[in-house]
């Protein structure tokens, strides 16, 4: 069956068309409250966020006062603001995963409204929408879904030239919007913001064997548009830490992409069952995919499924390369996979006689599946986060923290914990942070490590004989709150007769007052203040 004839139809989106949309972000946001702070993930990129926010100064990402280039600013940039204007609270550090779920689906309806038909674009959205790893995706603080929108969105723009080019419609201001699309998505998670954009739409226009569809996508225009919104931020960081090129190009985009020394590694085709498990139970309608029937060119004449196959193929490929594989990479695959098996519920649906009606119903016990499954997902979420999250203990905190009182973490760091007890400065993190093996390793001390030799004046990388020696420094009265767990209370000397302010089941968090008689105790005399 041809797609809907889109001759007829109006060129922008009527207020039903709104409706919808609205709908589709009030079933993103609505429940996106419910879960505390997902650790590490949420913990570290919301904790960055509110590093800036508190410094005062959003245009270098920190992570414990210290400059943080894993990723780049915008996700921050947006959860600072957010958090400026709804207050600090879950619901207000995930909008920016809203916001670019919501963007994906814009996108993805606008396109295939214009080229498709109205039909298949309200079925892309409702399948998109209730997919689950795309519906838990939109209430995850941290890049994953902010990029996988702004993807969707460069590529659709640059589909979009090319067929308003081949219509002899307006196209050169869509190429431009492209560029700068692009430009957000590199300051969203680096390069592969572009890159994946540009895989897409060459091998698309490959296909076509379309030369002058690449010219027009790569117009000076539109290049300049990319260079405005995503080289500002790269210069800036670059002249203010002269090593910030090497360390955010070569070592985070090339070295961790092609090396297999780091975490969370996985076999060749990982992303594809992967894509099928949490799509479900939309994937249960793909073996139709598999069928010749389906790609026949008279129904599909603009090569729009030709177009969503490309998308979807080059984004499994692509991080199907690196050894480390996270779920969340897999998202910009979703707006194309949810487009094919729309057009699949919809031809079925459309079909002649009893067999219409059968998969109407089909279809509709789908959908109804698709939303109890993502619900069930995101109370599965929510329980999981609560034993280890550090908001019970940071709300102690908060609760009774004074002007001037130093955070100490010991062994670990809690990356959600500065964020619930609202606490201002960076903290200090005691560990053995000359053991050479910390540099070699992937984890959350290489990452601290890092970006200590970006400012080497923020010291809160400390020893224990160092902590010990500021404490005994120190003026007399001065407070420190100490987290660390069970070990440490019978472990550490410091700690040595303090009794506990609170614990949770993995850590306890005490409150130490060095005063003459602490002094004395620890230090072995009765230093001067000062």
């Amino acid at each position: 069956m041809s797609p809907t004839n889109i001759s007829a139809q109006p060129r922008r989106l009527f207020s039903g068309d709104a409706v919808l949309l609205g709908l589709a972000a009030f079933w993103l946001i609505f429940l996106n409250w419910v879960r505390l702070l997902t650790l590490p993930d949420e913990g570290r990129y919301t904790g960055v966020a509110w590093d800036m926010l508190r410094h005062g100064d959003i245009s270098t990402p920190l992570l414990d006062g210290m400059p943080y280039f894993h990723k780049p600013p915008l996700f921050y940039w947006l959860d600072a603001i957010c958090m400026h204007v709804f207050g600090m609270n879950e619901w207000a550090v995930r909008l920016p995963s809203v916001l670019g779920a919501w963007l994906a689906l814009f996108a993805t309806y606008a396109f295939v409204r214009r080229n498709y038909g109205v039909a298949t674009a309200r079925v892309t959205l409702l399948v998109m929408a209730t997919m689950p790893l795309f519906f838990g995706a939109a209430q995850f603080a941290n890049m994953d879904m902010l990029v996988a929108g702004l993807i969707s969105a460069t590529v659709l723009a640059g589909a979009e030239t090319i067929l308003r080019r081949d219509s002899g419609r307006p196209w050169r201001a869509m190429s431009a919007l492209m560029g700068a699309l692009a430009g957000l998505a590199f300051l969203a998670k680096g390069l592969i913001g572009p890159v994946l954009p540009g895989g897409v739409l060459f091998f698309w226009l490959l296909m076509r064997r379309d030369g002058k569809g690449m010219l027009a996508l790569l117009r000076p225009a539109t290049l300049l548009a990319f260079a405005v919104v995503a080289v500002p931020w790269c210069w800036m960081m670059q002249v203010r830490y002269p090593g910030f090129f090497h360390y955010f190009f070569v070592y985070q985009h090339f070295e961790r992409f092609l090396d297999s020394g780091f975490n969370n590694q996985e076999p060749w085709l990982f992303y594809v069952p992967v894509l099928i498990v949490t799509a479900l139970p939309w994937t249960l309608w793909g073996l139709g995919l598999f069928r010749k029937p389906f790609w026949k060119a008279e129904r599909d004449p603009k090569g729009i499924r030709r177009l969503m196959a490309i998308w979807g193929l080059v984004v499994l490929v692509f991080f199907s390369i690196p050894a480390s594989k996270l779920v969340g990479y897999v998202l910009p695959a979703l707006p194309p996979l949810a487009f094919l098996l729309a057009e699949l519920v919809r031809e079925a649906v459309e079909r002649d006689g009893a067999a219409s009606a059968r998969y109407g119903r089909r279809a509709s016990i789908t959908c109804v599946a698709a939303v109890v499954l993502c619900l069930i997902t995101l109370v599965i979420a929510a329980i999981s986060t609560l034993e280890r999250s550090s908001r019970p203990l940071g709300e102690v905190m908060r609760k009774h923290e004074k002007p001037g009182d130093t955070l100490v973490m010991l062994h670990s760091y809690a990356f959600d914990l500065q964020f619930y007890a609202r606490y201002t400065r960076p903290a200090w993190i005691v560990d053995n942070w000359d053991d050479p093996s910390i540099a070699r390793i992937d984890s959350w001390r290489k990452e601290l490590l890092d970006a200590s030799e970006f400012d080497p004046t923020v010291q809160v990388l400390v020893s224990q004989q160092e902590w010990k020696r500021r404490m005994c420094a120190g003026p007399d009265g001065a407070r420190y709150w100490v987290w660390g767990d069970g070990g440490d209370q019978t472990g550490n000397p410091l700690l040595t007769g303090v009794k506990p302010v609170a614990s949770d089941k993995k850590n306890i968090l005490w409150l130490l007052d060095a005063d003459a008689a602490f002094k004395q105790r620890v230090c072995g005399e009765t230093p001067t203040a000062g």
